[in-house]
């Protein structure tokens, strides 16, 4: 690296981290605003509203209701040439039902909105382009799957994001081929039909879907000794009946089925445990129908060439990186920012938003996802977004070694 090359990065890391730092108290007001209006997914009206406005206040042209989604945007922020990468900083909004911003989307959302600021400070400096892409309906409706498929991330070179992580800051330096930073997912809705009668005086007249969904426990209970140690499988009965003297002649229940190979999830254990759901109809007379409940989420493929780029920036921003735990690669958890990770080089910053272990999904985390610490660390997220994809812009050599990494792993 050239010193010209040095002192012009510098150069251009000074004047984004100065532009993100200005705003520092408008981005917190807005990051509080959110948390304050919670809102389901594609119900984000108020979130995205107050998102798109605050980009075109400060100069930068939003799309509003992209990929025929009304609480979907895109904001572009065009670079002094023409020609160029296209890189994507994405936002997430929505809420989780009663608890509220118990997973933190606020902080996501207004890490976005710091990186636009960076980035455009430096607009005329840079090739290509950077975009920001509002996604919405992440908790469980697949917001970003619609997006892709509807062609807004068409064009697109690779994407970053970011996600607060209870007390921890990790990016993995190495990711063996065939790991994954997720757990992939999918859900169905188990619904028994069956025959109402009067419990006690008619038992015999009666098909007991309730019966059913038991069965349908208990059966997934007993194949999970015989499925991968990454498999995790977790329902709810949402319907069993009204009284207990009337045979149910209704009832369901909604599952969630996840492990860290999607080939594993959708070739083998959807079908496993669909032999358990009928099973269950079989055993008790009642007729099964499944629904698809959640969409498919697929498993976060690695890029640690991005990981990496994006580490070194948020070093260089003084933010304290924690040694990935042993044995656990990746979340945990599941995204549809997985989808879009299958599809290009892709990477989301997980960060300490506290001093102690917070569990997300949680009115706990909701009531962190609002400290001065989270907010703090959010801003400086948001300045390593925009540092990292202004490298991307700016330097072929890394934006081709991150695409060389993603067909490796795709192929």
């Amino acid at each position: 690296m050239t010193r010209q090359f040095t002192q012009h990065k510098q150069e251009l890391a000074a004047n984004s981290n100065s532009a993100v730092e200005y705003s520092r108290q408008a981005l917190f007001d807005l990051s509080r605003d959110i948390h304050s209006h919670p809102e389901l997914n594609y119900r984000e009206y108020y979130s995205s509203n107050a998102l798109a406005g605050f980009l075109e206040s400060r100069g930068i042209p939003v799309e509003r209701g992209i990929g025929g989604l009304e609480t979907a945007f895109r904001a572009s922020i065009p670079g002094g040439s023409g020609e160029g990468p296209t890189i994507a900083v994405l936002a997430e909004y929505d809420a989780l039902p009663e608890i509220g911003h118990g997973c933190g989307h606020n902080l996501i959302a207004m890490a976005a909105m710091g990186a636009a600021l960076g980035l455009q400070a430096n607009a005329p400096d840079l090739p290509g382009r950077a975009v920001i892409i509002g996604t919405p309906a992440e908790e469980g409706g697949g917001g970003k799957i619609r997006l892709l498929e509807a062609g807004v991330f068409d064009g697109v070179d690779a994407t970053l994001s970011s996600h607060p992580s209870s007390n921890r800051t990790t990016i993995p330096e190495v990711a063996p081929l065939g790991e994954s930073w997720s757990l992939a997912m999918v859900g169905y809705r188990y619904m028994y039909h069956g025959r109402a009668a009067h419990a006690a005086a008619a038992p015999e007249a009666g098909i007991n879907a309730l019966n059913a969904v038991i069965h349908l426990f208990t059966g997934i209970d007993a194949l999970r000794q015989h499925l991968r140690d990454d498999v995790r499988i977790h329902g709810v009965v949402t319907d069993g009946g009204m009284a207990p003297n009337v045979v149910p002649e209704f009832a369901a229940a909604n599952f969630m089925l996840r492990c860290r190979d999607r080939r594993y999830l959708s070739e083998e254990l959807v079908g496993k445990v669909r032999q358990v759901a009928e099973g269950a109809a079989s055993m008790t007379g009642a007729r099964l129908e499944l629904q698809e409940f959640y969409p498919f989420y697929e498993n976060v493929q690695p890029n640690v060439t991005l990981a990496q780029a994006f580490g070194s920036n948020a070093q260089s921003l003084g933010l304290e990186l924690d040694e990935p735990v042993a044995g656990r690669p990746g979340s945990g958890a599941s995204t549809d920012f997985g989808n879009v990770s299958q599809v290009m080089p892709a990477f989301e910053l997980r960060y300490a938003v506290s001093e102690v272990p917070v569990a997300s999904h949680t009115r706990e985390m909701r009531e962190t996802a609002v400290t001065e610490l989270a907010l703090t660390n959010a801003l400086v997220v948001s300045k390593a977004l925009s540092l990292t994809a202004t490298d991307l812009l700016q330097d072929a050599t890394l934006l081709e070694a991150a695409k060389a990494e993603y067909a490796e792993r795709s192929s």
